[in-house]
């Protein structure tokens, strides 16, 4: 036997004890890892899952501050959308594309980083507003799965003696793999949702969500006493534009016109299109009428516009307002569909608000198109709520943008508007 081999078999047995609570710990954090990716792959909506990830990781690899981005594969950009900061406005209000940054490094070669000394770093990238050479470490996961990138995660941990072992950045990029998953299933989820609420075309709302909307927006207001109105809107002689520009034409005008629509109403009100030249708009309001200034301003707005290739065109708007007229959704909509369809008798281009007053329905025009049809048949269902229509008349309008004739004119296209 050797002179050494007694001391070193004591060393041995000495630093048995010691490395042991560290094995069971890693032990343990994988075990932990597996209970993760159960949890995080079972979030069914996007932000829920956001939550989930951080505080899953906040267990796994404690830190100082995360960020998760979603990547905009189109624009070669990742866009923060969840941040644990002191910082997290300036952060989540930034931008980081591709290749730029250690983040964009990260994603650029697909390939997680971990830098403990990331501020002395000659790739690392300062956020604008936030402190320059604050020391941290930091680890950052490119989430990629079916082979394209979902997005990153980095994490912090800020001090001058700031860093991540080898086991953590482990961990980190194991726990990332089941991120990019679930971000993956997730943004799938969205995906399928968004079509399924939403018209191809134009991208507002459609038929089924208008409905829902609606119905939600009363259940809402007979408890908080608002009111609630529905404006339906039909584009004046639509069938001629189709005839003389071809539906190509015709469509690019629906989609302008979903663009003017939604840059008059509020971020709260529900933009819909029924189908055709139809659509609806759906406004909640303490003050009742103002549903009836939006409406002026609506048709006011579009008939001064320019749609390319037609031109001018006008639109026709029937409002009702819940429990005003109707508290029922079905009746509602009849109550505003009648007032749209005799803003179209008297004329067009005008607004039309249900009135209880009386049942008597506008003279009809001499030529009675299917619409007059419907609209007749929804009146004689009206019998009962004892209503008649009450029109602004498109003379009103007409002296109205008169005196808003100084005001510039714009000229919407498919993608985006600019003045003419």
């Amino acid at each position: 036997m050797s002179d050494h081999a007694f001391p070193l078999r004591l060393v041995d047995e000495t630093a048995a004890p010691a490395a042991a609570p560290a094995e069971h710990a890693l032990v343990e954090s994988y075990r932990r890892l597996a209970d993760v990716f159960h949890d995080v792959l079972a979030e069914q909506s996007l932000d829920a899952l956001l939550d989930r990830i951080a505080d899953a990781l906040a267990e796994l690899v404690p830190h100082d501050s995360l960020t998760i981005y979603e990547a905009d594969e189109l624009r070669h950009v990742l866009v923060p959308v969840w941040a644990r900061d002191k910082w997290a406005d300036k952060i989540l209000a930034d931008r980081c594309p591709f290749g730029v940054g250690l983040t964009g490094w990260g994603v650029e070669h697909r390939e997680p980083v971990r830098v403990n000394q990331a501020h002395l770093d000659p790739r690392v990238s300062t956020v604008a507003g936030t402190p320059a050479d604050e020391p941290e470490a930091l680890i950052t996961i490119p989430l990629i799965a079916r082979d394209s990138i979902k997005g990153a995660l980095n994490v912090y941990r800020l001090g001058e003696d700031a860093s991540f072992d080898d086991d953590e950045f482990e961990l980190a990029k194991r726990f990332g793999d089941a991120a990019a998953l679930a971000l993956d299933n997730a943004q799938i989820r969205a995906r399928l949702e968004h079509q399924a609420q939403t018209d191809p075309l134009t991208g507002l709302y459609n038929h089924r969500t208008f409905h829902e909307r609606l119905r939600a927006a009363l259940t809402k207001a007979s408890r908080s006493h608002d009111s609630v109105s529905v404006l339906m809107l039909d584009i004046d002689d639509f069938k001629r534009v189709n005839d003389v520009y071809g539906h190509g034409s015709g469509d690019e005008i629906l989609r302008s016109l979903a663009e003017a629509l939604r840059s008059v109403v509020r971020a709260s009100d529900v933009v819909c299109r029924l189908g055709g030249e139809e659509f609806a708009i759906v406004m909640t309001a303490r003050d009742a009428t103002h549903a009836e200034r939006l409406a002026r301003r609506l048709v006011e707005h579009i008939a001064s516009a320019e749609f390319v290739p037609a031109g001018r065109i006008t639109i026709s708007v029937g409002l009702a307002r819940g429990p005003e007229h109707a508290m029922n959704p079905r009746e509602l909509i009849a109550c505003a569909e009648a007032a749209m369809m005799t803003a179209k008798a008297r004329g067009k281009n005008q607004i039309v608000l249900y009135d209880e007053s009386a049942l008597e329905r506008p003279d009809a025009p001499a030529e009675t198109t299917a619409r007059d049809v419907r609209s007749i048949a929804h009146m004689k269902m009206l019998q009962s709520l004892g209503g008649k229509p009450k029109a602004w008349t498109s003379a009103r309008l007409r002296s109205s943008a008169r005196s808003r004739a100084h005001r510039p004119r714009w000229r919407y296209s498919r993608a985006s508007s600019a003045r003419a």
